[in-house]
């Protein structure tokens, strides 16, 4: 199949363009539902900081930028439709598209690297620390209250590390014996 040719074509019977429809339709439902979980959880982590309930936490404060991206999905779908008749959009809906993709795009962009460093800098108003030891590579930020709670050592086996830390929010004031206990056991089984 070259990279040009269209995937469904005319003669495709209409069982097959209506499974693909529904397909879509399922993954765009998905995706929506995805960016607005992400924000809705940034929103409880935030409010769960106020008070006093969290004292470790990972996530991008990004997750606002994605919201803006709703429109270009709705706009796929759109267009995947006209695909699924054989049809063209007229060229004023197609203008009025390429307009909509930029905004999104010019809105969303901002909106995201904005939020990230205001959401950032709120969680270190309320003396969160980056723990860079934990958060390598391409996953999320993760904030501790306490500097003492990030170790080096713990890079290795930073999944389960933060695993167990999460799991002491809600629970009181952490235990510095017991995540050094942890840490260790983590430590031997990786060794």
């Amino acid at each position: 199949m070259k990279f040009y040719e269209a995937v469904l074509k005319p003669e495709d019977s209409l069982l097959k363009k209506i499974i693909c429809y529904i397909s879509l339709i399922w993954i765009l439902l998905f995706l929506i539902y995805s960016f607005f979980d992400e924000a809705l959880k940034l929103v409880d982590t935030i409010n769960g900081v106020s008070m006093g309930e969290i004292y470790f936490l990972k996530q991008k404060g990004s997750a606002f930028g994605f919201l803006c991206f709703i429109p270009l999905l709705l706009i796929v779908t759109y267009m995947f439709a006209h695909g699924l008749i054989n049809r063209r959009p007229d060229k004023k809906i197609v203008g009025l598209i390429v307009k909509t993709v930029l905004f999104c795009t010019c809105i969303g962009v901002p909106t995201g690297i904005i939020s990230n460093i205001a959401v950032a800098n709120y969680y270190e108003n309320k003396g969160f620390i980056n723990c860079h030891s934990y958060s390598w590579g391409r996953s999320l930020d993760f904030y501790v209250y306490d500097e003492r709670f990030c170790i080096k050592q713990g890079a290795v086996v930073s999944f389960k590390v933060k695993k167990w830390l999460l799991q002491q929010n809600g629970k009181g004031e952490p235990n510095l014996e017991a995540f050094y206990k942890e840490l260790s056991l983590y430590l031997s089984e990786y060794y």
